[in-house]
């Protein structure tokens, strides 16, 4: 009876834990709504029933099958690499039931009623833990879903956990000892392994224990920082955004300039790295700096007098060449800001942008003359993204020109203007690859 009591209250284990473990530890989303809840009844009710009819083993893998479908079921793409996520799974279930449920009876020499008798006080414990868990952890629970939804684990944590889910497995089977004594007091672990080498694996495993306990803690804690920095950048990032729209409002013409370019800075920038272009340049780390910075680019207007930004007519000469000096106002802002507040990458992607997207191919540019590949690639991506918008929006000294034409005058000037190379990851990634070839 205690046996038979046993066998059910591991396999449950195994479900609850299970489904712990995808959540809170591989960060895999729950299904919308009342459907999560229903499948973990339809869970319980199914490995219940295979429990009955083939036994704890049958009932084990049909536990681990529905925590892999309800992985499946979670994701939004590449569902059916959740079947291969639960590889791991039992490995770590393992790894963390058997060494607290078999490695203190062996190393305690318990006979096999009061072994059965510790491992009933130990399940006993965790459904206390487990209950504290759901009547205490509300409010922990709905901070988690609500600010870990968006995160996953990154490639080098996915590994770790499958070297450790691995691992774990090999150390569950070889610790699961059957711990009984019979009647010549000889452990099936002795039996096994030989006296000498039990005690190794008994030791062994309890340190796998503690090192996958850690492990999994500091790879929780980890993705909180990531969260956190990432929720930082992304309001870092607003603000930016939020201060470059203050100063081009002061042009009631521009409308959202820079958010448009913005936009295809990234296109072009995602289409290039597509493509194998400047493949020592565009990391992701460059890329993400990118994208962040190039509101930026013209925040050097906000030194440009009204008269000059507003003026509905042609620019003079002595107003053209006050209205170039925003490149180089707009170095000087961000390298001021950079020295008060740090080296940051998107600071010096900024610096750079603000100072070079208004330089040429060919050396014919402002404000440094610069040509090629002298130009960093963040300000020859803004370029193409800074003119186009600028033509096929209404100014307040001329009327937006067709798109047709726009990608007209893209293709004319790529090799002129602009890096051939970028024009045509401009091209490609808008759909202008076919415009006057």
């Amino acid at each position: 009876m205690v046996t038979q009591l046993i066998d059910v209250l591991e396999t449950a284990a195994i479900v609850i834990s299970g489904f712990l473990i995808k959540k809170y530890v591989f960060l895999e989303p729950d299904m919308e709504g009342g459907r999560q809840r229903k499948f973990y009844l339809l869970s319980v009710l199914v490995t219940g029933i295979v429990f009955l009819l083939f036994g704890k083993d049958a009932a084990s893998m049909a536990a681990l099958l529905m925590i892999g479908l309800n992985i499946c079921l979670g994701r939004k793409k590449k569902r059916l690499l959740g079947l291969f996520l639960m590889i791991p799974f039992p490995g770590i279930i393992n790894g963390l039931l058997v060494p607290a449920l078999l490695v203190p009876p062996y190393l305690l020499a318990l006979p096999e009623q009061e072994t059965r008798i510790y491992q009933l006080v130990i399940y006993g414990v965790l459904l206390v833990l487990l209950l504290l868990f759901y009547v205490k952890g509300k409010n922990w629970r709905s901070w988690f879903g609500e600010n870990m939804q968006h995160r996953s684990l990154r490639k080098s944590e996915k590994y770790l956990l499958w070297v450790i889910g691995i691992l774990m497995l090999f150390f569950a089977n070889n610790t699961t000892m059957q711990i009984t004594v019979d009647s010549n007091n000889v452990r099936a672990a002795d039996s096994m392994y030989g006296r000498g080498l039990a005690p190794f694996i008994g030791i062994t495993s309890v340190s796998a224990f503690v090192m996958t306990i850690t492990i999994i803690v500091l790879i929780v804690q980890g993705n909180k920082r990531s969260f956190y920095h990432e929720r930082l950048s992304g309001m870092q990032s607003g603000m930016i955004t939020f201060m470059a729209e203050i100063v081009e409002n002061r042009d009631d013409n521009t409308g959202g300039h820079i958010r448009r370019t913005a936009a295809y800075v990234e296109q072009i920038a995602k289409e290039l790295k597509r493509q194998g272009a400047y493949p020592e340049i565009l990391s992701d780390r460059y890329m993400r700096d990118m994208i962040v910075a190039a509101p930026l680019h013209d925040i050097g207007k906000i030194h440009i007098p009204d008269a000059v930004l507003n003026n509905p007519g042609r620019l003079s000469e002595e107003e053209f060449a006050v209205m170039k000096t925003h490149t180089t106002a707009g170095e000087e802002l961000l390298k001021h800001a950079r020295e008060e507040l740090g080296e940051s990458g998107y600071l010096n992607t900024a610096v750079e942008m603000a100072a070079y997207h208004h330089e040429w191919w060919n050396g014919r540019g402002y404000p440094y003359g610069i040509s090629g590949e002298e130009i960093p690639l963040c300000a020859r991506i803004m370029a193409v993204a800074d003119v186009f918008d600028a033509l096929t929006s209404k100014r307040c000294y001329k009327d937006a020109m067709p798109v047709e034409k726009a990608y007209a005058i893209i293709r004319e000037e790529s090799g002129t203007h602009f890096d051939p190379a970028v024009a045509e990851a401009f091209f490609a990634c808008t759909g202008g690859e076919h415009v006057n070839r």
